[in-house]
């Protein structure tokens, strides 16, 4: 009987000083100093990586925001991601810049007429107290919203944010006015 050819090829392999069975691997040479360097190297930034993932100061946190639609003619809304932390009155400072810039959506109308800027905002005992540049109230041309539909939504947009909050006392440049209509 006849081996195949693949056969005589083998036992050249088999018979090669590579595959003897008294030879064995060893490594004999030692990593040089610069393997070495490199190699610490590397693992000190991948634990510093990891560490500054893990107590990464920039999370976030998703909220939700809600606007006026005036093609629908009811309220909408939009999700967005809003830096976090720990303190819960910087979170709602954040929240409130948010909502000044307005909504992202075309279709969707600004809750606060140009120019409002966040003067203050401070939490105690779960009442929050904030207060809004006087653009709020004084500059309403051709703003869709009234001073109390303006209030109202924030009171709304806090409320379904921070579900804690007893109380939010809406301020504009320190007094709060009077936002009943008077007919």
């Amino acid at each position: 009987m006849d081996l195949p050819p693949i056969y005589g090829i083998l036992k050249k392999a088999v018979n090669n000083s590579l595959f003897r069975k008294d030879e064995s691997v060893t490594l004999s040479k030692k990593p040089d100093t610069l393997t070495v360097v490199v190699g610490l190297a590397l693992l000190i930034l991948f634990i510093l990586s990891l560490v500054l993932y893990i107590l990464d100061p920039y999370k976030q946190v998703q909220r939700k925001f809600i606007f006026f639609s005036e093609e629908t003619m009811s309220i909408s809304g939009e999700v967005r991601s809003v830096p976090f932390s720990n303190d819960r009155e910087k979170n709602i400072a954040a929240y409130v810049e948010e909502l000044l810039l307005g909504p992202a959506s075309l279709r969707l109308q600004d809750i606060f007429p140009r120019g409002t800027r966040l003067n203050q905002l401070k939490l105690v005992d779960n009442v929050l107290y904030v207060d809004f540049s006087r653009e709020m109230v004084f500059n309403l041309d051709n703003h869709p919203l009234t001073p109390v539909e303006i209030k109202n939504m924030v009171v709304d947009n806090l409320s379904v944010n921070f579900p804690g909050l007893e109380k939010v006392i809406v301020t504009v440049n320190g007094l709060e006015p009077d936002f009943e209509i008077k007919e």
